[in-house]
């Protein structure tokens, strides 16, 4: 059943629903203003269901989505990589083949065991996502998610769902005169995955350093575009 799937976007036949590019984060944000706007029931949720994408979720959720830091600041991303994202009504093939998830269904304001997430549960509901989705390319946003991926109580039954290691985790970080991050790049026979900083949480991490990473996923993303047939 695609519809006990836990997204943060519509689902495309033909696009996203198999073989799409899949944004995951460690779980769904819920921050202190957040918390306290439904207090004050000023945190308008939707009332009907309406096919919206990652790059233009005000479609369902209204103009309080274009104020969200993390998907702003994903979609800033693509930009600098070269691939930016159509935010007018549902876009083309590209914007519908991203799927955002999250490694656990939970929903928190900060993470203060991170080793939550290698609890069966977590671990279960991820994998469920990769068994049902069989995403092209992973981008993991949160430096330990590529650590919980390579667990000896993951990676085997990951690479039952996409295929042998084809390149082991590699770990890169670039000459910057600001803070420097690692990003670290590991390759399936059927799944590119890539591991980013928390795009809202990582402190000192700036466009700028994203931005010297255009090379590696340009190509990434024109491979998995090429793939796809889209243009």
């Amino acid at each position: 059943m695609m519809s006990d799937l836990n997204l943060g976007n519509s689902l495309f036949k033909g696009y996203n629903d198999k073989h799409g590019l899949m944004i995951c984060g460690y779980e769904w944000g819920w921050s202190k203003a957040d918390e306290a706007a439904y207090v004050a029931g000023e945190y308008k949720l939707p009332e009907n269901k309406i096919d919206h994408t990652f790059a233009n979720k005000s479609l369902y959720f209204g103009e309080q989505a274009k104020k969200w830091r993390y998907d702003n600041t994903i979609e800033n991303w693509f930009e600098m990589w070269g691939h930016p994202l159509d935010e007018n009504g549902l876009g083309g093939a590209f914007e519908k083949s991203l799927v955002q998830t999250n490694w656990a269904a939970t929903q928190g304001n900060t993470i203060d065991n991170p080793d939550k997430f290698t609890q069966p549960e977590h671990i279960d509901n991820f994998l469920y996502h990769i068994e049902k989705l069989r995403p092209k390319v992973i981008l993991f946003m949160g430096s330990r998610l590529a650590d919980f991926l390579n667990n000896q109580n993951v990676l085997p039954r990951f690479e039952q769902l996409v295929g042998k290691q084809t390149k082991p985790l590699e770990t890169v970080q670039k000459e910057f005169d600001g803070t420097r991050f690692n990003v670290k790049f590991q390759s399936f026979e059927d799944c590119e995955v890539v591991c980013f900083p928390h795009p809202s949480a990582s402190r000192g991490l700036s466009y700028d350093y994203i931005a010297l990473f255009a090379p590696e996923m340009n190509r990434i993303l024109s491979d998995f575009k090429t793939t796809r047939g889209f243009k």
